[in-house]
C-alpha cells in the first residue's frame, strides 16, 4: 500500500507514521545516503560547534550535564537524543526546552522535498531533522547523541568540534560485534584527527586508543588524564590543575567526570560553584527515576549488563536502608536478558515479569524461564506492565520498594501509568 506524503499542515503524528514507512528497514548502516541528503539540503554548512557523544550507556546523562553547564555560561545549546520515552519532541531540545510540533514538521517537509529519490530510515530522518532545526536556530553548541555504534551512524556525517565516548560495553552485538574491542573500534569512528576525543570508560579497550593514536586524535582518557573517586559526601574530580570536590549528583558520577573533562579540555569549564549548582539540579527521566513516594516506586531504563550494574548499586543502597526489593522486569527480545538478570539477581527479593507489545517485544514467559535458571525466587507473570502494576501496587507493603526496569519502552509505560 502506498503511503500518502504529508504536507506542512499535516500533524506530527502523520509525519512520524510516514517516516516509519519510507524505508523498508529500521536500520541500514552506512553514511552515503544520509550524507548525500545532508549535502543536498546544505545541513553540513553550520556555524554551530558540534559535540558528538557516543557510548553504550551514559550518553543522555552526559549530554544533559554538558547542556546544563553550557547554558549556565550563557551559550545557546541544541541537544539531540534518542530514543524518546513518551513524545517524539523529547528528542530535540533548544536551551533545555522541547520544541513545538511545527518545528519538526517544517524540518521533515524540507528533507522530504530535498532528498529526491534517496530513501532514509526513521532515525536518519530524525538526525537530519535535528540538524535542520539547530541550523535554523543558529545555536552556539550542538550536542549530538550517537544512535548505534559510531563509525556508520547517521550522526557521524558531521565535522565535530569534539567527540566523547562515555562507556564501552556489549549491546547491539548483531551490528557491533561480540567483544568490547570490536564495539570500541566502531565507537572510535567518531574521532577526528587533531580534534579533542574524551573517553570516560574506566577500562578502555585498546582498539579505542589505538585508533585514536592512528589518526592523531587529541585523546583525553579516564584513569589516565582525569580521574574521579566517590567520597563519603559525594565525589572528587581531578584533571590537570583542577582538583574539585562535589556533592553526589542524581546521575552517575562517571558521566559527570567525563563531561567536566571535555569542558576543561575545550576551555569551557565554569567556576566550581557554578558546577555545583548545576549538578544539584540535574535529573534525567528514566534514570532511576522515583515515580511514587508511597508506595515507593522507581524506574530505570537499564537494558544491558553495564547499565544493570549501575542499577544494582542503586538497589543496594535501598537494601542497606532495610527495604525489600520487588523487581518488575520487561525487556525487548533482542537484548541480553540473561546477563541483565544475572547482574541484579542477588539484590532482588521478589520478581515479576511483564510482556511488552510490538515486533521486538519479549514475552513474560521467556523472562520467567531465564529467571528460573538463575534464582530460587518465584516470579509472577503479567501480560503487560499496566496489568502488573495494578496487581502489584494493590498488595505492596511499606517495607518494599518496587523497581521497574528493562527498556525505554518499559519506563515509558511505567511513567504513563502514573499519568493516567
Amino acid at each position: 500500500m502506498t503511503v500518502q506524503t504529508p504536507c506542512q499542515s499535516s500533524s506530527l503524528d502523520d509525519w512520524l507514521c510516514y517516516l516509519e514507512g519510507v524505508h523498508p528497514s529500521t536500520i541500514e548502516m552506512g553514511l552515503e545516503r544520509v550524507k548525500r541528503v545532508a549535502e543536498q539540503t546544505q545541513l553540513l554548512n553550520t556555524s554551530s560547534k558540534i559535540i558528538l557523544i557516543g557510548g553504550t550507556n551514559g550518553k543522555g546523562t552526559t549530554a544533559r550535564c554538558l547542556e546544563s553547564l553550557l547554558l549556565a555560561q550563557g551559550y545557546s545549546v541544541g541537544t539531540y537524543a534518542s530514543p524518546h520515552l513518551i513524545r517524539y519532541n523529547e528528542r530535540v531540545r533548544i536551551n533545555g526546552r522541547e520544541l513545538d510540533d511545527q518545528d519538526h514538521i517544517d524540518a521533515f517537509y524540507m528533507l522530504d522535498q530535498g532528498r529526491e529519490d534517496t530513501q532514509l530510515t526513521f532515525f536518519e530522518y530524525g538526525t537530519l531533522g535535528a540538524l535542520a532545526i539547530f541550523k535554523r536556530y543558529k545555536v552556539d553548541f550542538v550536542l549530538l547523541e550517537v544512535g548505534l555504534g559510531g563509525r556508520f551512524d547517521a550522526t557521524n556525517i558531521v565535522t565535530p568540534y569534539a567527540s566523547v565516548i562515555t562507556t564501552v560495553d556489549l549491546d547491539h552485538k548483531e551490528y557491533l560485534g561480540d567483544t568490547r574491542e570490536l564495539v570500541g573500534y566502531d565507537k572510535a569512528g567518531i574521532f577526528r584527527a587533531n580534534t579533542p576525543a574524551v573517553v570516560g570508560d574506566l577500562n578502555i579497550p585498546h582498539t579505542v586508543t589505538d585508533y585514536g593514536k592512528e589518526i592523531d586524535a587529541d585523546l583525553v582518557l579516564a584513569n589516565k588524564d582525569f580521574t574521579h573517586a566517590v567520597t563519603d559526601t559525594g565525589f572528587k574530580w581531578q584533571y590537570l590543575d583542577y582538583d574539585y570536590d562535589f556533592a553526589a549528583p542524581a546521575i552517575p558520577v562517571q558521566n559527570v567526570a567525563t563531561a567536566l573533562a571535555l569542558l576543561a579540555k575545550l576551555s569551557l569549564l565554569p567556576k566550581q560553584d557554578v558546577i555545583s549548582t548545576c549538578l544539584s539540579k540535574l535529573t534525567v527521566e528514566g534514570r532511576f527515576q522515583q515515580l511514587s513516594v508511597s508506595p515507593k516506586v522507581y524506574t530505570d531504563v537499564a537494558h544491558n549488563p553495564e547499565s544493570a550494574r549501575y542499577l544494582k548499586q542503586k538497589i543496594a543502597q535501598l537494601r542497606a536502608q532495610g527495604f525489600k526489593i520487588h523487581a518488575l522486569i520487561a525487556m525487548l527480545a533482542d537484548k541480553d536478558k540473561a546477563s541483565v538478570i544475572k547482574e541484579v539477581s542477588d539484590v532482588v527479593d521478589i520478581w515479576s515479569c511483564a510482556s511488552l507489545q510490538g515486533p521486538r517485544a519479549e514475552q513474560a514467559s521467556n523472562l520467567q524461564a531465564i529467571l528460573s535458571t538463575q534464582t530460587q525466587a518465584a516470579s509472577a507473570s503479567y501480560t503487560s506492565v499496566r496489568i502488573a502494576l495494578d496487581e502489584i501496587l494493590a498488595k505492596q507493603s511499606d517495607d518494599t520498594v518496587l523497581v521497574i526496569f528493562g527498556s525505554f519502552v518499559t519506563v515509558a509505560e511505567a511513567i504513563q501509568y502514573w499519568q493516567k
